[in-house]
């Protein structure tokens, strides 16, 4: 695994503030602001173009790593925070060796993420496959096992940790994780993440881009 791989590219807005670890792929038009971390621990992480991620969003590709693993993971994350001068992302490997964790020698499975989709404040996501132009909204949480069609919904604090495939429209709310379909997907956010492609480097430094946008948006039609 490239432990230093980082791709960002141009149009999109990623605040330095952010945590961005191992091989991680970020689309055009993209947004991720300050306090977001993402980590391509066990993986590759691609996130197509136009995504919004909020503050305190964790996106990690855990591969086979248990919940004590990453509870010592995220909480030595916290401490330690990522270089930010000569090009390189904070070291992976050591972060491994500490919680007892190695990497096999083949590459994981990436964790692929469409384009237009919005992670609200503090959402946590460690689903491998997520569609396009869907909505997670504040401190819901998705499990390893469970994949997401396009133009979902996953409301506040909703929890999906066990295997599950959200199909296209379906909105999950409430306390016992209750569904139903939609009719219209999310609008994406367009004016809202053009306003803050405006308003974010006025206030904090960003990562800068280094490869060129695709020729077209994926999973744009």
């Amino acid at each position: 695994m490239n432990y230093d791989s980082l791709r960002i590219a141009k149009g999109a807005v990623v605040c330095a503030e952010a945590d961005l670890r191992g091989d991680v792929t970020v689309g055009a038009s993209t947004i991720i602001h300050p306090k977001v971390r993402i980590f391509a621990y066990a993986g590759p992480i691609v996130i197509g173009d136009g995504c919004l991620i909020e503050e305190q969003t964790v996106i990690i590709n855990r591969g086979d790593m248990s919940d004590e693993d990453l509870a010592k993971f995220m909480k030595e994350t916290e401490t330690r925070p990522p270089q930010t001068r000569g090009g390189r992302n904070a070291p992976l490997r050591s972060l491994q060796v500490q919680t007892n964790y190695v990497c096999g020698k083949q590459q994981g499975e990436t964790l692929h993420i469409g384009s237009y989709n919005v992670f609200e404040v503090g959402t946590h996501v460690e689903s491998l496959k997520i569609g396009s132009n869907n909505v997670f909204e504040s401190k819901c949480k998705l499990g390893q096992q469970v994949t997401v069609g396009d133009g979902c919904v996953v409301s506040v604090f909703c929890v999906l940790d066990k295997e599950d495939h959200l199909d296209n429209m379906t909105v999950v709310y409430g306390p016992g994780n209750q569904r139903r379909k939609q009719q219209d997907k999310p609008m994406p956010q367009t004016q809202q993440l053009e306003f803050l492609a405006k308003v974010l480097p006025n206030f904090h430094n960003l990562k800068k881009s280094n490869v060129s946008p695709s020729p077209e948006p994926i999973g744009k039609k």
